[in-house]
């Protein structure tokens, strides 16, 4: 038999070969030198296509054999255990004896990646498109960067991202080199995509924000057609290399600057999680749709289609539950538990953007935007701050569990509570909902909710 593509010959399943007395191959859809994966029909199950991935042993010595099948049986149980949406059902996994070889069977996706959409697309994909493909995406990697240890996808691209021709939703797919790691863990193996991995991941130190920025590599190769793969240590350089909008026009500003965010070259410069990437996202979507742009608030309400859904809406099926249901009355999902979050008001104005949802997890900085000098707060007080008596990194706030702590970063006008009280620089002060802060000549009301 004659193999394609890095598939050596000779491993290929021919159409028609059946698998563990139950699986019968239809063709190969993918895959690369150490196996394939394919479509196959469940004769258990009418018929019903699933995907089959299999692993090839070809290696040169034990030691590359054994890692290669911990890596698969560990792709197996992570997958095993995860339940969203978004992320392929995992519904066998098994050894035949007979080829010598390892199988998962999973959920098969039948609206191909987003490297042949953007191939079929002409080489670019329309803002709005590309949009909503990223709000599906921020809400699968939220979930995963939200188990206990978090899970870092770490080889987001076009390629690992399906489209689910049924519910038109994104589909996170190859596990192969995710990984639970703490949030102090160092160290860990730089695996990943030139262009798309970002440089922390080649010194060992992968953490949520590390997969943001493979989802802005993701963007912008998908929005101006030019692969980071062709310039991967420099592309994101902007002062040496064009912006997104250098290379496509047709690209709103607002797009250009959260790509700009995503890619940031530091991690603590990027958005602070996948949800915040999530909300601004959303409230982009709203901007493309209807003309105009909202704010994010601290309790988004998003459409089901593409994650993030209502307060009190079924986090796998959209229905909406009551307040205290842990599980789903419609599909029996366990909801996860409610936490606490917080936002400033910005007090003396009327306008509902005026206000800003502030971290649950790690920090908020409070300040004014300064792309140039890499500068670009989550409290961006800008425009609410004419005489510019706000610090560029004025002060920032801490979410610890339930509480919130304030901290000033060495401001030249002070950061005041409740009117009177001046904090001490590098000295976190603890919030209580209903504190009013005044940075320079701006005053804020810290509500929790």
């Amino acid at each position: 038999m004659t193999g394609s593509g890095n598939t050596p010959t000779g491993i290929q399943l021919a159409p028609g070969t059946e698998l563990a007395e139950r699986y019968k191959i239809v063709k190969r859809i993918g895959g690369g030198g150490m196996g394939s994966v394919y479509m196959a029909e469940d004769m258990n199950l009418a018929n019903r296509p699933v995907a089959v991935k299999e692993m090839v042993e070809m290696f040169a010595d034990e030691s590359a054999r054994s890692k290669a099948i911990e890596d698969f049986k560990r792709e197996s149980e992570l997958l095993a255990r995860l339940d969203h949406p978004s992320i392929p059902t995992i519904y066998q996994y098994f050894f035949d004896t007979n080829r010598g070889r390892y199988y998962l069977v999973m959920k098969y996706i039948d609206g191909g990646d987003l490297a042949a959409r953007q191939r079929n697309s002409g080489g670019k994909v329309d803002e709005l498109t590309v949009t909503k493909w990223s709000i599906d995406t921020c809400d699968v990697l939220d979930y995963i960067h939200s188990q206990v240890p978090p899970i870092i996808y770490r080889d987001l691209k076009p390629a690992n991202l399906m489209i689910d021709a049924r519910t038109n939703r994104i589909m996170l797919v190859d596990f192969g080199i995710a990984r639970f790691v703490a949030p102090t863990q160092k160290g860990v193996t730089a695996i990943g995509t030139m262009g798309y991995a970002p440089p922390e991941l080649f010194a060992g130190n992968v953490e949520a924000r590390s997969d943001l920025y493979s989802l802005g590599a993701t963007m912008f190769h998908l929005l101006t057609g030019h692969d980071p793969q062709d310039n991967p240590l420099l592309i994101f350089d902007f002062s040496k290399n064009p912006k997104p909008r250098q290379l496509n026009p047709a690209i709103t500003p607002e797009m250009e600057e959260l790509i700009c965010r995503a890619v940031e070259h530091k991690p603590e410069n990027r958005f602070a999680s996948a949800r915040a990437f999530g909300l601004e996202l959303q409230a982009h979507l709203k901007y493309l749709q209807e003309g105009r742009r909202d704010e994010p608030v601290s309790q988004p309400v998003f459409e089901t289609q593409q994650g993030f859904g209502p307060a009190h809406s079924c986090v796998n099926c959209g229905r909406e539950l009551s307040s205290d249901d842990v599980f789903c009355a419609y599909c029996g999902t366990r909801q996860p538990a409610k936490r606490t979050t917080a936002k400033l008001v910005v007090l003396g104005t009327n306008e509902m953007a005026a206000q800003f949802p502030l971290n649950i997890e790690g920090e908020s900085l409070i300040g004014r935007m300064d792309p140039n000098r890499g500068i670009r707060p989550e409290v961006d007080l800008s425009k609410y701050d004419p005489a510019a008596r706000v610090s560029r990194r004025h002060a920032k706030i801490v979410a610890q569990g339930s509480q919130y702590f304030i901290e000033d970063l060495g401001s030249a006008n002070g950061t005041f509570v409740n009117g009177s009280m001046k904090l001490s620089q590098g000295k976190p002060h603890m919030l209580v909902s209903g504190d009013e802060l005044k940075l320079g000549e701006t005053t804020l009301k810290f509500v929790v909710s």
